[in-house]
């Protein structure tokens, strides 16, 4: 098969690419001109340079392709202006799909994510869960936005499967679920509180993407998350294979002004803050999906936390980014 992978630059992106690789794909990444592609050269990807905001150099891109993987997205939970971040999961999305539908492409995997389930607060997300009808990020209703667009063109006869990830963590997280592990293990995180959330491991996204090519239902959603704890009890355990004390845990409410004094310090310093605001109101919701059934109908088996954890951290530590050696670096990563 040779696979067009949109985003294939990115974490999740390019964890798919190694994949795809490693079964015998044949690889090309629509990547923008002014991306570093060096190391996806060096491993043999055909670059293709476009952008999902130019329909036409998509179209050029998927010329020989039998499949679609879609995963370019703009994902973050601070600092993102809202309608940059809206027009760029929608009309990306449309692109890609108004594209993928006039080459007549076999098979398109969209990778949307699993907070944009939209569960009610106490409730846990399969497929058959009904949106509650707010949002508790930009980035939430954007990629809600983005999937109604996708899930449209099953209709018109597009063969799409989407793939909704939970919180995607392991090495070369750099994102707010990589920061999060970083700060905690630097000391920069004083307290935890009880929200939950759910979490899924890079590889088993990566794979669970392909199963979802070679198994999926055109039209179906598939939920992969392998954890689901509260916050409080995952940083615990991060911290127990790092070898350091956990933080004190706080009630919920006490860490809003954490999280909005870091905001506003964030407007100064324009780096991201230990808590966003979005974050926060994510955990103290409650982010819970189930991936079960997902697991069930495409045969995939999810990493467990202790040792994903464990290979994250060790890559954090190789990485020069925690500034004592991890207890559990004598592991593997």
């Amino acid at each position: 098969m040779r696979a067009l992978v949109t985003g294939g630059t990115g974490f999740v992106g390019g964890a798919l690419v190694r994949a795809l690789q490693a079964r015998g794909d044949s690889v090309r990444v629509l990547a923008r001109p002014t991306s570093s592609t060096a190391a996806l050269e060096a491993a043999g990807v055909e670059i293709a340079r476009g952008d999902i905001l130019d329909r036409a150099s998509i179209a050029t891109a998927l010329d020989g392709c039998s499949a679609l993987f879609h995963a370019a997205a703009l994902y973050e939970l601070w600092g993102l202006d809202a309608a940059e971040l809206l027009a760029t999961e929608t009309e990306g999305t449309r692109n890609a799909m108004e594209a993928a539908l006039a080459a007549g492409t076999e098979k398109v995997i969209y990778t949307s994510t699993a907070v944009c389930i939209g569960e009610a607060k106490g409730q846990v997300a399969t497929t058959a869960t009904t949106h509650r009808g707010y949002y508790l990020s930009r980035y939430e209703k954007a990629k809600y936005a983005a999937e109604q667009i996708a899930l449209s063109y099953a209709a018109k006869g597009l063969p799409l499967v989407a793939v909704c990830p939970a919180g995607v963590y392991g090495p070369g997280d750099r994102k707010p679920t990589g920061r999060f592990i970083v700060s905690l293990l630097n000391g920069w995180i004083p307290a935890l509180f009880p929200g939950w959330m759910s979490l899924v491991y890079i590889d088993d996204v990566a794979h669970g993407h392909l199963l979802a090519a070679d198994k999926g239902q055109i039209g179906e959603r598939y939920i992969l998350s392998g954890t689901s704890a509260q916050l409080n009890e995952l940083g615990a355990l991060a911290c127990r294979l790092a070898g350091r004390w956990p933080p004190l845990t706080v009630p919920t409410p006490l860490a809003a002004p954490f999280a909005i004094g870091g905001e506003a310090l964030s407007l100064l310093t324009r780096r991201p803050p230990v808590l966003s605001w979005e974050t926060y109101r994510l955990a103290a919701h409650g982010f819970r999906a189930d991936g079960a059934q997902s697991a069930d109908a495409l045969g995939l088996a999810y990493t467990d936390a202790e040792e994903g954890l464990a290979r994250t951290i060790n890559w954090c530590w190789e990485q020069g980014l925690l500034k004592r050696r991890p207890a559990c670096a004598k592991l593997s990563s």
